[in-house]
């Protein structure tokens, strides 16, 4: 790495592994699995090509992806001293596997953490 570009992130602040755009990733996930989980339980026969691939990826793709966001928002918030969740992340995490809308939980408790924080909602990756 050159000098020129390690002087400019130790300029901008310091190198926080998990800031990202978690929040648009989990609301673009919870959104997209209660979809597809509701068409594939509302008009989709189990069996039929189109049922096996609505369930794969509400099932193996969109429930990780809401997880991950979970617990890269929870971790980003706990590095930069925002809030702790403590074992509530892992937990978050563990039932978001099954059922992704537990992140209306999360961002509730998320807000009841810390309310007044002008930056609770802002995208982390703008200095």
């Amino acid at each position: 790495m050159s000098t020129h570009a390690t002087a400019t992130r130790e300029a901008d602040g310091p190198d926080r592994r998990f800031d990202g755009p978690w929040l648009r990733v989990l609301a673009v996930a919870v959104g997209g699995w209660t979809v597809l989980y509701a068409l594939d339980w509302l008009l989709l026969e189990a069996g039929t090509p189109a049922g096996a691939v609505v369930g794969f990826t509400h099932a193996y793709i969109l429930a990780p992806l809401a997880t991950a966001a979970i617990l890269l928002d929870a971790l980003s918030l706990g590095e930069r001293g925002v809030a702790d969740f403590g074992l509530f992340k892992w937990l978050y995490a563990l039932v978001a596997l099954f059922a992704p809308p537990v992140a209306a939980v999360y961002y509730a408790h998320r807000e009841w953490l810390k309310p007044a924080d002008p930056n609770l909602l802002g995208d982390s990756t703008r200095r």
